[in-house]
């Protein structure tokens, strides 16, 4: 007899369970039961990630999936749906059934910066964070053929000649875009902003000398950066990465009120059963706490993090006060 919902057993049964000792691992197991004689999860789920492949999130995104994967027995497809200032893949979860097997694999830009910004198609309220299991700075990046040798000449450029210097970002509001603009307040250096469908859109133009500079993750410009065809300016966290070891930080050059990073997590439809909450919740933090995964955020200059789903809940207001002065500040909107 297959325990996949303890309720369903009869009470006969139920009475040699307990006497064989089994009737609370019963019970504790009808948290995953979905519906009558389905067990969570019992198929594929869907992953969407709001930005395009081979973005940094994406990058993430992809090994935290394959690993929770393995962690709940039952295969997670992983579903790039860009476009919109990440609001369009952000919507599809926000519209879906809370039943588990429509997920979003975003940044804390998703609930805390963009709703800064503009009226998204959705109420942030028709989301729930259920964990975020990684935290990444943000590195400055030029063409290696710039004339731009360090972040003090950035700066300098960006007083001297106000919008001379151009920088890319995944769209107006999210993050890579919104760190220049905390940038641009504290240094009092203003620069265009020119934004794209992706990130990697501006890598693309930084190569080929149409705009100068881009705000990204270590994830994403590391391999760029490791082939000399990028020069990193400066990392935006109080520590040097180990991966880039001979990048100045924010904190060193003076800038720590600059500093900024993103937590990546695991984001629900509002309305999830709260039994469902607990099993992805616990088992993103399994994930978020493995030596394996730990060592592959190593690699891409990413920092481990776990924060349940009332931690990763208060880091999303907290970001969204910072964030929303900034946008006062720089006048930031969105046309609609």
């Amino acid at each position: 007899m297959a325990l996949t919902c303890a309720t369903r057993l009869p009470r006969r049964a139920l009475a040699l369970l307990a006497m064989t000792g089994v009737t609370a691992f019963a019970q504790s197991t009808a948290y995953a039961a979905v519906g009558p004689g389905e067990s969570y999860p019992s198929r594929p789920i869907r992953a969407i990630v709001p930005l395009f492949t081979g973005a940094g999130t994406d990058i993430i995104a992809r090994r935290f999936s394959s690993q929770l994967s393995q962690s709940l027995g039952q295969q997670i497809v992983v579903d790039n749906r860009p476009g919109a200032s990440t609001t369009l893949g952000t919507n599809i979860v926000a519209k879906s059934a809370p039943d588990g097997y429509t997920l979003l694999i975003a940044t804390t830009s998703t609930m805390s910066v963009l709703p800064s910004v503009m009226k998204p198609p959705y109420d942030p309220k028709e989301l729930l964070p259920v964990a975020a299991f990684c935290v990444s700075p943000f590195v400055y990046v030029v063409s290696s053929q710039a004339k731009i040798q360090t972040l003090k000449d950035l700066v300098s450029t960006g007083r001297a000649a106000p919008g001379k210097l151009t920088y890319g970002s995944s769209g107006t509001g999210t993050l890579t875009h919104m760190v220049v603009e905390l940038f641009s307040v504290v240094t009092k250096a203003n620069f265009q902003h020119v934004p794209y469908k992706g990130v990697t859109g501006a890598h693309v133009d930084i190569l080929g000398g149409r705009i100068d500079f881009v705000a990204d993750s270590p994830a994403s410009t590391l391999p760029h950066i490791t082939a000399k065809r990028f020069r990193a300016l400066a990392i935006t966290t109080p520590k040097r990465s180990a991966l880039l070891p001979d990048v100045p930080t924010f904190a060193e050059l003076g800038l720590a009120a600059a500093e900024s990073d993103f937590v990546t997590g695991l984001i629900a439809p509002a309305g999830l059963p709260k039994p469902l909450v607990a099993r992805l919740q616990n088992e993103t933090l399994k994930v978020a706490r493995s030596a394996e995964f730990r060592e592959f955020l190593a690699q891409q200059a990413y920092e481990p993090l776990s924060l349940d789903s009332d931690q990763f809940s208060v880091r999303i207001r907290t970001e969204l006060a910072k964030w929303q002065k900034v946008v006062r500040e720089r006048n930031i909107k969105i046309d609609q």
